[in-house]
């Protein structure tokens, strides 16, 4: 025999004595001692990772308890209202407490059990706690004779008869010996006419009233007050088991969630990539949280000439409803959002909608797809800084559920973004050393070294795949003449401006755009023909034509640009070769008048007298 049975039958012989009354009833604290260890003699939970705690109702946080959602009320979410999101480790988790809900049912009923065969003429006991509604109490456990019919569905609210007096503060017990010559009670489906009546509430540690347990009999003053004495300490004892129960598999939940929070916090020290960092984010959200949709958004890089309110941002990841209309669209700080909040306050938000109501209140601006089904928002700033006063990044989760994220789910929430702002940062630190690297500082374009190991890359993929690339040298025309005229600060303005022009005429997230010198610039155009070069290359240099350079003078300052062209067939291996084409085609440019494009041809060209 297992050592629990031993002490639940110990528990059941010492209250057997206890009900004899009078000096015996100082056993029951020692009977309800017995049946706790032996519940805490019962098998455990197998272990297991999960990362997700259910939902805590405000019944149970307002006595302390703090259990969860029992996992029957959460089964009867029908799939047409389930979320988008359903964490993984959901199942995990409810096996925990559907573990505690049948170790706490087996209990409480093997002690009815108990009980009904130790009160004299007992006829039916049951054992009343919350239901999903804190001010209903439904039957928890209840033991009867095999004829009788107990209706499991029933509850106690206020106004429910006689056991809802249980529910008033200064009602301590319930003690009827002679109902009217008998009574049908709401609990019952057969209906027998009850005589005698015994219920005292369950109290939590600050008195508050958590359930009840009833006892009734077919015969009149079958009860006395030291029945309802013993059924008080009882009480006790079934509110300290349900207690520790739910608390150690809370405590249990919690460990693990944090486990995999250490794990997430481990990857993100193994990468110094941004895109990295915003994937682990998505896989800890979809591990760890239902949501109906959910956004990440993230500040651009920081430009030290920009106001506050002007800084832009977008939505770098957005899953379930609606996602298409909300993944990369653009903010600024002074658009009217509730998941741009965080970023300017650096406080997360969380808003509640009510059923019915027709004002729409926008997530990123006012120009989005609005959606009225939505019940709960909750929105997380990622701080990225030690003074605690950067947000560059904000997690956004919404649930067509009210209530969904309870203060638990927000904690948790928190000790992520804490981890994850930190890597961020880390990230963004990398990213910008290895700029600097491979980048020219004043026109973020990249420098030299970096386009000749692009070009080479590039040259790899165009020899698999058979197409063209097109290398274009470019030179500022009679650049020296605007620095000794105007002053370096605006050369550097010039150079800027075109660098501007020259990437707003490629394609951005294919072409290639360096800074190769002073005011020389390289352009590489991945799969294209002689006419597309040459026609990509007239429009930057009408672009550059157009362009107008404010020096405080009565006319803006007008610059032009001269142009090489060489395109690089399959059957040409050697990109630097061919850049030094290009800059041959670049001088009979600059040669033959300036502002002009010139293809480079086979005719050797003499470069020994080249004039910048």
């Amino acid at each position: 025999m297992l050592v629990s049975n031993i002490l639940f039958v110990v528990a059941g012989l010492l209250l057997g004595i206890a009900f004899k009354g009078g000096m015996f009833l100082f056993l029951i604290p020692f009977a309800g001692v017995a049946a706790a260890l032996g519940y805490m003699n019962l098998p455990r939970v197998p272990g297991g990772k999960t990362s997700s705690i259910p939902v805590v109702t405000r019944a149970m946080r307002a006595t302390g308890l703090s259990p969860a959602v029992a996992p029957e009320v959460r089964n009867m979410i029908k799939d047409e209202s389930a979320e988008y999101n359903e964490p993984n480790s959901t199942l995990k988790v409810n096996q925990v407490w559907a573990r505690v809900d049948a170790d706490i049912g087996k209990s409480t009923g093997d002690l009815l059990q108990g009980l009904k065969r130790v009160i004299p003429n007992a006829h039916s006991l049951l054992l009343f706690m919350p239901s999903k509604n804190p001010k209903e109490w439904s039957v928890r456990s209840h033991s009867c004779d095999p004829n009788t019919q107990i209706a499991t569905d029933v509850r106690i609210t206020e106004n429910s008869g006689i056991l809802s007096q249980l529910m008033k503060p200064d009602m301590d017990r319930l003690l009827e010996g002679d109902l009217m010559g008998g009574r049908s009670l709401q609990y019952y489906i057969d209906n027998p006419m009850i005589k005698s009546l015994v219920a005292v509430p369950i109290l939590d540690r600050s008195k508050n009233r958590v359930g009840a347990l009833v006892v009734d009999s077919l015969f009149p003053n079958a009860f006395n007050q030291a029945t309802a004495q013993a059924l008080t300490y009882i009480c006790s004892n079934i509110y300290t088991l349900c207690f520790k129960s739910y608390s150690s598999a809370k405590n249990y939940v919690e460990q693990q969630q944090f486990s995999v929070l250490y794990h997430y916090q481990h990857q993100f020290f193994k990468t110094m990539s941004v895109k990295d960092i915003y994937r682990q984010i998505e896989e800890y959200l979809k591990e760890n949280f239902y949501f109906d949709r959910m956004m990440l958004l993230a500040m651009d890089r920081k430009d030290d000439t920009q106001l506050r309110k002007d800084r832009t941002g977008r939505v770098v990841c957005c899953l379930g409803i609606d996602a298409d209309q909300f993944m990369g669209k653009t903010f600024t700080l002074s658009d009217v959002g509730l998941a741009i909040l965080p970023f300017v306050n650096n406080r997360s938000i969380e808003r509640t909608f009510g059923m019915g109501i027709n004002q729409y209140i926008p997530r990123i601006n006012s120009q989005e797809k609005k959606n009225m089904d939505f019940r709960q928002l909750f929105a997380m700033p990622i701080i990225t800084d030690a003074s605690g006063e950067v947000t560059e990044l904000v997690i956004c989760l919404e649930s067509r559920m009210a209530g969904r994220y309870m203060e638990h789910d927000m904690e948790l929430l928190k000790a992520f973004a804490g981890v994850a702002g930190f890597a961020y940062a880390r990230a963004c630190q990398f990213e910008q050393g290895k700029d600097l690297a491979t980048r020219d500082g004043l026109t973020g374009l990249i420098n030299h070294r970096t386009l000749h190991e692009n070009l080479r890359t590039e040259k790899i993929r165009a020899d698999r795949q058979k197409y063209n690339i097109g290398v274009l040298m470019m030179d500022i025309d009679h650049f020296k003449s605007v620095n000794d005229t105007y002053g370096h600060q605006i050369g550097d303005v010039v150079i800027k401006g075109i660098a501007k022009a020259i990437s707003g005429e490629i394609r951005k997230e294919i072409d290639t755009v360096a800074r190769y010198g002073g005011e020389e610039f390289v352009v590489g155009l991945v799969d294209t023909t002689p006419e597309g070069m040459i026609e990509t290359a007239e429009r930057i240099r009408k672009a550059v034509s157009l362009m107008e350079v404010d020096v405080h003078q009565a006319e803006p300052l007008r610059v032009t640009i001269s142009i090489g062209a060489f395109l690089v067939e399959p059957s040409f291996h050697d990109m630097k070769k061919a850049v030094n084409y290009a800059d041959q085609a670049l001088y009979k440019a600059k040669e033959g008048g300036r502002n002009q494009v010139i293809q480079y041809t086979e005719l050797p060209i003499d470069t020994s007298e080249k004039e910048v």
